[in-house]
């Protein structure tokens, strides 16, 4: 596996775009000073709703995922108590480690998890005699992942942000006004009926929007950053771009071991895409949840794109672990 090649292809492939989307806002703001609550509010209320709602109604999923989830749920324990430990030591409050947490547990796996399974199990060392057997695992591994991360993220992920300003109470009611709660719900009751969405009238507006939210949820990021002093080499952005970055994928690879040693084999494809998935970076919607509950934007904005430019270093190098912990043959 050349390490090169792998750093050139991830920042040509997930770098490049995601710079270039953000450079569009950055822009645009600051001809145009963007009004960033309607870009918030456009997000969370049609376009993040639709594209949860998709992604939830298109996972397909068999009971080998389950193994998959599990080990996935654990992890994102895990990193929830050492951030919370970890900010407690630092002595942020209340609503800084609940940004710290949401920064450190949920990470890009929708957007840059799919697309880095899909180039690494293409490639040498995954091609046998010119197929890719491993493809399919590899995929359905990483959305596995992707699904405990979406709805956790997009319900528990909400009410973090806003108990760290809010009273519990008044944190779970922002919570249920929030679209995405119900569209997960609805798309797996969806994968229930007895017909295929696909071919409704209401799909096609659906799609659309789904499309949008990558675009506009990037140009509202850098929206943000151009109203952001960012300071990358800041002791609280560096802590949580290490535990994000380096401390979750080790306790991924630990949790896995774990769950193998006391539970039973896993297929090694399953085992290596846990690290992977838990190597990418945090969730650009961290800082845009952060935008919208008003806790902290600054400061979930510089991990943000900390870690994103950071991962192109750091994700290669958790790639070759992953491959050389639990090889195929």
């Amino acid at each position: 596996m050349n390490l090169l090649v792998l750093i050139g292809h991830i920042f040509m492939n997930s770098m490049i775009p995601i710079l270039i989307l953000i450079g569009v806002g950055f822009v645009l703001d600051r001809k145009f000073k963007l009004d960033l609550y309607t870009l918030s509010k456009l997000n969370f209320y049609i376009l993040l709703p639709t594209f949860i709602f998709r992604a939830m109604y298109e996972a397909k999923l068999n009971s080998g995922t389950l193994e998959i989830v599990f080990v996935a749920f654990c992890v994102l324990i895990l990193n929830s108590l050492l951030s919370d430990i970890v900010g407690r030591m630092q002595g942020y409050d209340v609503a800084k480690i609940a940004t710290l947490k949401n920064c450190v547990m949920f990470n890009n796996v929708g957007n840059m998890g799919v697309a880095l399974a899909i180039f690494v199990f293409t490639n040498v060392p995954y091609v046998i005699d010119g197929a890719t057997p491993y493809a399919n695992l590899g995929l359905v591994s990483v959305v596995s992942i992707m699904i405990i991360q979406t709805i956790s993220s997009n319900t528990y992920g909400f009410y973090q942000a806003g108990a760290g300003r809010l009273s519990p109470r008044d944190a779970l009611k922002v919570v249920f006004h929030m679209p995405m709660v119900y569209a997960i719900p609805m798309a797996l009751l969806c994968q229930l009926l007895p017909f295929d969405l696909h071919g409704l009238f209401f799909f096609a507006p659906l799609n659309i929007f789904a499309n949008a939210f990558v675009g506009v949820a990037m140009i509202a990021l850098g929206v943000q950053i151009n109203r952001t002093p960012l300071n990358f080499f800041k002791l609280d952005v560096m802590l949580a771009t290490t535990l994000r970055l380096v401390i979750s994928p080790l306790i991924a690879a630990a949790m896995t071991i774990l769950f193998i040693k006391f539970y039973g084999p896993m297929h090694p494809i399953a085992a290596q895409t846990i690290i992977i998935t838990y190597s990418v970076p945090t969730a650009i919607n961290m800082s845009l949840i952060a935008i919208e509950m008003k806790n902290n934007p600054e400061y979930a904005t510089q991990i943000v794109m900390g870690t994103t430019i950071l991962s192109a270093v750091t994700m290669p190098l958790f790639i070759t672990i992953a491959y050389y912990l639990f090889p195929l043959y």
